[in-house]
């Protein structure tokens, strides 16, 4: 049960390091100017800082809620 588990997470880390890759490589073989293309990156870069910002504060929330379900199973 946890190899499935690691296995499905390492796709999953996998998957999004290739879509970074190809989206930086994509980006940087457009045909267009160096200032433009640099933008994009710069923007696209802010884009994934806020996402993972807006991940990491959902995980943090479930993480917490699961903690307290436990403590009040505990105490039961």
């Amino acid at each position: 049960m946890m190899n499935a588990r690691y296995g499905l997470m390492a796709l999953g880390v996998s998957f999004m390091a290739g879509c970074l890759v190809g989206g930086t490589a994509g980006l940087l073989y457009a045909p267009q100017s160096g200032t433009r293309t640099r933008r994009r990156i710069a923007d696209f870069a802010e884009d994934v800082r806020d996402r993972a910002g807006d991940v990491t504060e959902e995980a943090t929330e479930k993480i917490q809620k699961a903690v307290e379900r436990g403590r009040n199973f505990v105490n039961l």
